[in-house]
C-alpha cells in the first residue's frame, strides 16, 4: 500500500514537472518568435549626401517595425552613395531639422527607439560652425608599465 501511495506521489510530481518545464520551454520559445522590444536589435540609419525625404523617413521607418526591428541610431554623412532625390536636405538647415523631428515623431508613433549619432570629424561634431575655442584638442597619453598578477597602488601620470 505504501509503495503504491509513493508511486503515485512520484508520477504525480513527474506530471508536475513536465507541465512546468513544458511551459519554460513554451515561454523561451514564444519569447524567440515575439521577442519583447529591450531585445529587438537596433540599426544604423545612414542619411548620405542630404538623399533624404519625409516620405522616406516614414517609410524606412515603418518597414524597421515591420521585420522586427526595435530602434534606429539616425547617422547623417556627408559621405556615400545609394538612391538620390530631387531636393537634399543638408545638414543643419531648418529643413534638416523639421526632417529630424519628422523622424523622432515617426519612431514614437512606431514605438521605435531612437538615437544620434556624433562623432568627431562626422556632420554632427564638425564643420565652420564650430570655432577654434569649441574644437577638439589634442589627445595627450601617457603609459605606465606594471607588473601583472600583483595590486597596482603607484601613482598614474
Amino acid at each position: 500500500m505504501r509503495s503504491a501511495r509513493l508511486l503515485v506521489c512520484a508520477s504525480a510530481l513527474a506530471a508536475v514537472f513536465n507541465l512546468c518545464a513544458n511551459a519554460q520551454s513554451d515561454e523561451l520559445w514564444s519569447g524567440f518568435e515575439n521577442p519583447p522590444d529591450s531585445a529587438k536589435p537596433r540599426t544604423w540609419w545612414h542619411w548620405t549626401n542630404g538623399n533624404v525625404t519625409e516620405d522616406g523617413i516614414t517609410k524606412d521607418l515603418e518597414w524597421m517595425k515591420k521585420v522586427g526591428i526595435g530602434g534606429f541610431q539616425l547617422v547623417d554623412v556627408a559621405a556615400g552613395g545609394g538612391q538620390t532625390v530631387e531636393t537634399k536636405i543638408n545638414f543643419g538647415t531648418p529643413e534638416w531639422l523639421h526632417a529630424v523631428k519628422h523622424a523622432a515623431e515617426e519612431g514614437k508613433r512606431l514605438n521605435l527607439e531612437m538615437s544620434l549619432f556624433s562623432s568627431p570629424g562626422w556632420s554632427e561634431a564638425g564643420g565652420p560652425w564650430v570655432t577654434p575655442e569649441m574644437a577638439m584638442k589634442r589627445l595627450v597619453w601617457s603609459e605606465t608599465e606594471v607588473e601583472g598578477g600583483r595590486e597596482f597602488a603607484g601613482k598614474l601620470a
